[in-house]
């Protein structure tokens, strides 16, 4: 039996289990919730609370609200942000827009967003577990772009509270941490799986309740935003499970045993593709010519391990000046390289290869393609 039939073995098997353990966790999902619109509302309120300017904005459950302080108590994000789209105290803007020229969000990659509570990392691994005081927010992002994306549009992440003190009243969905990356690939159908650790230090620097009885205040919200022009080309967003919404495990211990016996096995199946998957570098870049010579600007993003870089080359006919120097790029860390490319004949791109060693991974060459913009 091959790799392929023992996945779609237990996979099967898992699914048939989960319908019949949990058809009650399994209502409220649907293919309407799935394939809605999702619009996001920002406000930016004041320690008055911007009481009664809010209602007339008509919204659907499903979509998304971010609440920033503006003025006296405000974060450098919501500075920032406010800056961004000309927000004054009080104003609201829905999916990046003014409301009166909203339009829907043009949706340029498919955000899948999942958030567990984690434990401290334990021999270099994080596990969930359930709330204690040294635990934290684990965010999962899978990113697919659906068309090649402008290297100005970023990952942004919100993470928002409940019954918020604000002033001199009380605000939901106020947006109290916040982070952006752009290590993720932008070409169309490349897709990335990105995580992210928020530690309950963070969270509670940043004024977030981290407990038991304060969990289903928490939701987190992941966006494409373009920092050119402030809009936004993808969303998705949950809410925090609490711990009601967890089965009861009591009676289920056979069930529990079949599953980890499969999950056992499908682990060892894929555990090797996994470790490539996190393990090998990014590798992104542009070509330009400058004074009359082709100048290839080349980062370099380690993965889980570090890696070393042995060489470099280009396929004919491009040829490369300079190889860069035999280096190390530890581990989660980033490296830029200018590299003088020429060519005897006009082409659309340039192929280059670089040649790297990934510690627990081995030798490996990888492709970079780069476009070609002349522009004298």
């Amino acid at each position: 039996m091959n790799r392929f039939s023992v996945v779609i073995i237990a996979a099967s098997i898992l699914v048939n289990l989960t319908f019949i353990v949990f058809p009650e966790y399994l209502d409220h999902v649907s293919g309407e919730d799935v394939e809605s619109e999702i619009s996001v509302f920002e406000s930016f309120i004041d320690g008055n609370n911007c009481d009664g300017d809010f209602d007339s904005v008509e919204r659907l459950d499903s979509d998304v609200s971010l609440n920033w302080i503006h003025g006296e108590g405000s974060s450098l994000a919501g500075q920032q942000r406010a800056e961004k789209l000309g927000a004054d105290a009080c104003s609201q803007w829905q999916n990046g827009e003014s409301l009166e020229n909203a339009t829907a969000i043009s949706s340029l990659a498919k955000l899948t967003l999942t958030v567990d509570i984690v434990a401290t990392e334990q021999d270099g691994e994080t596990t969930t577990t359930d709330v204690t005081q040294s635990a934290g927010l684990l965010l999962e992002v899978e990113i697919e772009p659906l068309e090649d994306l402008e290297e100005s549009l970023n990952l942004r992440w919100y993470v928002t509270v409940d019954h918020t003190p604000v002033g001199n009243g009380i605000a939901d969905d106020v947006v109290l941490h916040y982070g952006w990356s752009s290590s993720f690939y932008h070409q169309a159908g490349n897709t990335t799986n990105w995580t992210q650790v928020i530690d309950s230090e963070r969270l509670t620097e940043d004024g977030i309740p981290f407990t038991i009885n304060d969990l289903w205040r928490l939701e987190v919200t992941v966006m494409l935003v373009d920092d050119l022009n402030a809009t936004v080309s993808g969303i998705d967003h949950t809410q925090v499970q609490t711990l009601d919404r967890i089965p009861n495990i009591a009676g289920m211990f056979p069930v529990i045993i079949l599953v980890i016996a499969i999950v056992a096995g499908l682990v060892i199946i894929v555990r090797q593709d996994y470790q490539r998957e996190v393990g090998l570098p990014l590798l992104t870049g542009t070509l330009r010519y400058i004074k009359k010579e082709w100048i290839a600007e080349v980062r370099v993003t380690a993965g889980k391990y570090d890696l070393t870089i042995k060489g470099a080359s280009a396929t004919l006919p491009w040829k490369m000046s300079r190889v860069p120097k035999q280096q190390l790029v530890p581990a989660g860390t980033s490296r830029n390289f200018s590299v003088k490319l020429r060519s005897t004949e006009e082409n659309n791109e340039a192929e280059t290869h670089w040649e790297v060693e990934v510690e627990e991974l081995g030798g490996w060459v990888l492709d970079l393609k780069l476009p070609v913009h002349k522009n004298e």
